[in-house]
């Protein structure tokens, strides 16, 4: 069997693992590791906080906002100058952590030598029609499309796909990294890299009777661009977002617990 995908993947998720809140430094460990780990496979039931928690940092400067679960508006104060902020998960442009970690997953350890390292089916985006380069006037610097990547001609469509993630040695947290493969349709902002999931978890017995019970103290965590579409503080000059705020970033993170079906 051809492990390199895999491998591969395993160690993009330790190079983000430092990102992770909670990461105890021992990726190479469990990823390679062929000790027993409590059983995660089956059906899980998510249940969000009430809030969520917004970091933003401009200029290297990080200024952090609590949020209700849906979203709001917010503002911070920068150099004496007010940066003004609408984070509502509603809108398409919005994708807030619940979004990306569903209310209910399916997960799996497929590798019967490798029991630490777990699949999570998660939701992902992608184009209906074909990608194509975006006009001139609607990328480059001051827009969301700084790269002038490409954008969909179609229909962004939303189906499932594979979150590699890894069970600690000691089997009492898991890290997984969800990834930022979102489609563009010229409004939708990419995910940076940061996105993740961790939680503390819960079991019973050892060897091959270990068995997970529940995830606790979890955290899903997505991140964005400052130039996404929802970021305020326009240039009076050009109606565009100023420079600061084109490269900042923003972190929003939602606590969470989960119990299998």
């Amino acid at each position: 069997m051809n492990t390199k995908p895999t491998t591969l993947i395993g160690l993009l998720l330790c190079g983000s693992l430092p990102l992770l809140s909670g990461a105890d430094g021992g990726c190479g460990g469990a990823f390679n590791s062929t000790s027993p780990a409590p059983d995660v496979t089956g059906k899980w039931t998510i249940s969000y906080g009430s809030s969520m928690t917004v970091k933003v940092n401009i200029g290297g400067s990080v200024y952090t906002q609590n949020l209700p679960g849906s979203g709001g508006a917010f503002s911070v104060t920068h150099g004496g100058k007010a940066y003004s902020f609408n984070l509502d998960c509603s809108r398409p442009e919005v994708v807030c952590p619940s979004e990306v970690w569903p209310s209910t997953v399916d997960i799996d350890q497929r590798d019967a030598m490798y029991k630490h390292r777990m699949w999570v089916k998660i939701p992902t985006q992608q184009c209906s029609g074909v990608t194509m380069a975006p006009q001139s006037s609607q990328c480059g610097s001051g827009t969301p499309n700084p790269d002038c990547k490409p954008v969909c001609s179609g229909s962004v469509v939303t189906s499932t796909a594979d979150a590699f993630g890894l069970i600690s040695e000691a089997g009492d947290r898991f890290d997984l990294l969800l990834g930022g493969s979102f489609a563009s349709n010229g409004i939708n902002c990419a995910l940076l890299g940061i996105s993740a999931a961790s939680a503390k978890i819960g079991s019973t017995g050892k060897g091959i009777d270990w068995q997970a019970t529940d995830l606790s103290q979890g955290t899903v965590k997505t991140g964005f661009a400052g130039g996404c579409l929802w970021a305020g503080a326009l240039d009076p000059m050009t109606g565009k977002p100023e420079a600061l705020v084109l490269g900042a970033s923003l972190e929003i993170a939602t606590p969470f617990t989960a119990k299998r079906l």
